[in-house]
């Protein structure tokens, strides 16, 4: 049996381009294995944008957020 490790983030919609989310997932796997000592094959990595006008923060919108 192998041991799966993920990792799920949920950032708002266009804020980071494709290149960070990569480095991102680059790294936080990077991190993952050193820390738990498992195999990169073991770690997923999932990114989940979110639309700005269905997140808020203290019940405002991020659409309405300066």
């Amino acid at each position: 049996m192998t041991n799966r490790v993920s990792i799920e983030i949920h950032p708002i919609e266009g804020r980071h381009s494709v290149a960070q989310k990569s480095e991102f997932m680059k790294r936080a796997t990077e991190a993952v294995v050193k820390i738990l000592n498992c195999l990169p094959e073991e770690v997923v990595v999932n990114i989940i944008e979110r639309k700005p006008e269905n997140v808020s923060r203290a019940g405002t919108p991020f659409t309405e957020r300066g």
